[in-house]
């Protein structure tokens, strides 16, 4: 089954290896719907992310769409999903982010930031970055493990 996900101006398609219709008929539908409905697509920034099983002997790669690039990991809605579907790289970006935020902190501290107001800056700039898309992240793996 081939779902197509949708989230204000990004369009996600997401085409199992069992699926009836291949990658390249489902593009080209996608490319007209955008036609028909006035719509661009920017080929520029599309993406294609083959999904990989860990196990090499079962690793099936499809033919490339033509014109798009073809990456090991795209940010989908903030989440780094990677073709592996570790969320190392996602992880590894939100630490480094955090390390940076938590840096200004200190410096907020050395100003003399009283500490409720740096517990609120650091639930703002901080905790909030770990929190996002915690269940998010959990869906996408059931979901791309299921299919």
């Amino acid at each position: 089954m081939n779902v197509l996900v949708k989230y204000a101006d990004d369009t996600n398609l997401l085409v199992p290896s069992d699926s009836d219709l291949d990658l390249s008929t489902e593009f080209d539908n996608i490319k007209q719907w955008a036609v028909d409905n006035r719509m661009v697509i920017n080929i520029l920034k599309t993406k294609e992310v083959v999904f990989r099983r860990p196990n090499p002997r079962l690793d099936v790669c499809p033919v490339a769409l033509v014109g798009v690039e073809q990456v090991v990991s795209a940010k989908l809605l903030g989440i780094v999903l990677s073709q592996t579907l570790r969320f190392d790289i996602h992880v590894n970006g939100i630490l480094k982010l955090c390390s940076q935020r938590i840096y200004l902190l200190k410096l907020l501290r050395g100003k003399g930031l009283p500490c409720h107001l740096l517990n609120t800056v650091f639930d703002a700039v901080v905790l909030s970055k770990l929190r996002y898309a915690i269940c998010n992240m959990q869906y996408t793996m059931v979901f791309y493990l299921r299919n």
